[in-house]
């Protein structure tokens, strides 16, 4: 039987530095098992396994970590050989460090952790929201109340909420959460900010239309403001740059069919990590986006 590496696998044919890093890896998403005594390509080789070693690679993972780790260790056989196998849970808390640096799971692979992710891993690990966290240096001043009034409007049009008309906006914000003792959490500058870039910089969303071969420019646009301006923004962005037809359906009004259904657009452009800038590249031929 062909053995294969996967999220949850790893094989190592002996015992190192990067079983560690692994170990937290595995911690940091779903868990999984190291196998030690098989190759990167799933052949077993076996291991030599000295009367304190279980116990030394256990000690090693533990020491290393923080939260320190405790693994379960086995020796088991595959093929005749003898095999040590390494057993990782998912940590309730997380992130996971391992000598200072943190690791998570993508496929068969370990990827460091950027600072954003490490925040976001350990509010939700915690039962908390980078989006509901009150954002330093902000006021309620900061906020532009004729947008929340249009969220309102908005809200209780379609139904979504019902939200009497003598309520101010700064009440129907503090009972949604956003905001908190008097100071406007991060998704509320984002949703309803004056200018939100002034506070989270990297919150835009930079569009750009290539050639065929991504070697040329042909144009080009920064685009800022609320996550709502942004996402609409970027749709005219690819709607000015690609081709509609108009379709006779026999309908009182023409159907028009884009060469990208711009509703897939939209969700791709609103799916997103508001703590890293967002690239849309449309080329002439395919639209991709690039979310560091």
């Amino acid at each position: 039987m062909t053995l294969h590496e996967s999220d949850k696998v790893e094989f190592k044919e002996s015992f190192d530095r990067q079983v560690v890093v692994t170990a937290g890896a595995f911690a940091n998403t779903r868990g999984g098992t190291i196998f030690i005594g098989i190759t990167d390509h799933g052949n077993v080789v076996g291991t030599l396994i000295g009367t304190e070693s279980l116990k030394e690679w256990a000690n090693t993972i533990s020491q290393s970590t923080e939260p320190r780790l405790i693994p379960e260790i086995e020796e088991i056989s595959r093929e005749g050989k003898p095999v040590v196998a390494i057993y990782i849970k998912e940590n309730p808390l997380k992130p996971v460090s391992v000598r200072g640096s943190c690791y998570r799971r993508v496929g068969s692979s370990n990827r460091a952790m950027q600072p954003h992710e490490i925040a976001e891993m350990h509010l939700q690990s915690t039962g908390s929201s980078w989006d509901l966290t009150p954002a330093p240096k902000t006021t309620l001043a900061d906020l532009d109340l004729t947008k929340v009034a249009d969220y309102i409007k908005k809200a209780n049009e379609t139904g979504r909420r019902n939200i009497a008309p003598a309520e101010s906006p700064q009440t129907v914000l503090e009972k949604i959460g956003l905001v908190q003792d008097s100071k406007p959490t991060w998704a509320a500058t984002l949703l309803f900010g004056k200018d939100p870039q002034r506070f989270l910089s990297q919150a835009t969303m930079h569009c750009g239309l290539f050639d065929a071969d991504e070697t040329s420019v042909l144009d080009d646009r920064m685009v800022m403001g609320t996550i709502l301006e942004q996402v609409n923004d970027a749709i005219e962005f690819i709607r000015k740059n690609i081709r509609v037809a108009f379709v006779m359906t026999g309908e009182p009004e023409r159907k028009q069919v884009w060469d990208y259904p711009v509703e897939a657009c939209v969700k791709l452009s609103s799916t997103r990590s508001v703590t890293a800038t967002i690239r849309s590249a449309l080329q002439l031929r395919s639209v991709s986006w690039r979310i560091p």
